[in-house]
Formats: C-alpha cells, structure tokens, sequence
C-alpha cells in the first residue's frame, strides 16, 4: 500500500466497510496529522479516514462529509485524552482554520482542513 508521509501510508485511511478510497485523502490532511505526530511526539491512530457514501451515511454522517471527501480523519493517541489531543491540534496551523471535534465518551478526536468549527460529539 502506498506510503503517503514518513508515518503514515494509505491503507490507516481506507473505508472500513469496502476498503474504498484510494487516491482520495488530500495531502494536507496528511501534512496536519505529521505536523500534529511531531507535537505530540506520540504515534497517531487514524479510527477513520475516507469513508463511502455508503458507509457515511450507515454512522449518521452528512450527505457531503469531509470523511467522503478525503479532508478528515478521526484519531486517537495513547496516552493522551481527547481534550489535551484536541489542544494539541488546534496549534497546527492546517486543523486551528479547519475541523476539531472532540468525542470523549468515544475515545477520539476528528480533525479535518475543511471550514473552521468546533464541537464536542
């Protein structure tokens, strides 16, 4: 599978239901999560990358989800809460003018270079 940074390869991004989405995960996201895995000098574990409409739509998310589009990724780190890698991603200069969205009852933290918001699932 092809590597996509120095830490990542495209496989961790793939549609957990059909392995689609190859060739479709934006290279800034990639550059974020390698910025973001220097900060917290911690391995990233991506939950979720791309995901098919299919897919998208069986987990409650809308029609035109950055996750189908390639732009977002959920993601955890060992040792971390989901409130300090949240904190952590907002210093990254390609997640602070995008997506952070914290779900501590699920463990994770989304993260996308869409438009800016934030919530808390």
């Amino acid at each position: 599978m092809a590597r996509l940074s120095e830490h990542f390869n495209e496989k961790e991004f793939l549609c957990r239901c059909c392995g689609a989405g190859k060739g479709l995960i934006h290279p800034h996201l990639v550059i974020g999560l390698e910025m973001l895995r220097d900060l917290v000098k911690r391995p990233i574990t991506v939950n979720c990358g791309y995901r098919c409409p299919k897919h998208n739509a069986e987990v409650g998310g809308v029609p035109n989800s950055y996750h189908v589009q390639g732009y977002a990724a959920d993601i955890h780190v060992s040792g971390l809460s989901p409130y300090e890698l949240a904190g952590q991603a907002a210093r990254v200069p390609l997640f602070f003018n995008g997506g952070i969205g914290i779900y501590p009852e699920r463990g994770f933290v989304h993260v996308d270079i869409g438009k800016k918001r934030r919530w808390r699932g």
